[in-house]
């Protein structure tokens, strides 16, 4: 076995060990304040080396999610010092959940979308390059492009989504703008299914953002935001409404 290929084999088992260890917690199965069983116990239930059990431990550590002490064990921290943003815990989440976006996970979604993006897209039409903006303007040229495509039109809507994010140059959204990705795109599937109305209504919509942004106009792109997420809460409505 070559250097990278053991290297590889004990990564991957660690991801596997990081994966049922954080499925149990967030689960409930394992408690904040609970302890953690015994390395050894821990070892024979996983058959996995000292060192990748140790290694695994620290990755959960590392997400705010277990404190190991000296002589005392490792327990589970409580859920308020989890890192929350982490697209690995928010994994977990959406698994527990039982979908890939249940309505708890879509409501907690557009409030943050509600706080963060009218506000980033001001930021971004403070702050953005032309760099910045050619970016958004890619991506909306893609919207247009996707033609009869759900797929197509969502992957760059939310590609959409996360330039503006990017443009605001707040090091604190980039972390937000990878949390949301997987529950964003879950959330398009519903509300962005129809070509038409992509065409029609989102399309108009995200120019008004982006042509805010360019014109470096901070209050028109808050403005013209909101009123996009208006439509999209609009559309989860109607959605939910149909059953």
């Amino acid at each position: 076995m070559t250097r990278a290929t053991d290297r590889s084999l004990k990564r991957n088992l660690r991801e596997q060990v990081v994966d049922e260890i954080g499925g149990d917690i967030v689960s409930g199965r394992l408690k904040p304040g609970d302890f953690l069983p015994s390395e050894e116990v821990l070892l024979g239930r996983y058959n996995v080396s000292r060192t990748v059990l140790r290694e695994a431990l620290n990755v959960l550590a590392g997400k705010g999610i277990l404190d190991a002490r000296p002589k005392r064990g490792t327990i589970v921290r409580p859920r308020n010092e989890w890192s929350q943003l982490d697209p690995v815990v928010l994994g977990w989440q959406r698994a527990q959940r039982g979908t890939p976006a249940s309505d708890d996970g879509r409501d907690a979604l557009m409030e943050v979308r509600r706080i963060v993006e009218p506000g980033a897209a001001a930021l971004a039409a403070q702050r953005g390059t032309q760099e910045d903006f050619a970016a958004i303007e890619e991506a909306y040229a893609a919207m247009e492009k996707a033609g009869d495509s759900p797929e197509d039109f969502m992957a760059a809507d939310l590609a959409f989504h996360t330039a503006c994010l990017y443009a605001s140059k707040n090091d604190f959204l980039a972390p937000i703008a990878h949390a949301i990705r997987s529950e964003m795109m879950a959330s398009l599937r519903i509300t962005n299914r129809d070509p038409e109305t992509n065409r029609t209504i989102s399309l108009p919509l995200h120019k008004a953002i982006l042509d805010a942004i360019v014109a470096r106009d901070p209050e028109a792109a808050a403005t013209a935001m909101r009123r996009h997420l208006d439509d999209t809460e609009r559309r989860r409505s109607q959605s939910r409404a149909a059953g």
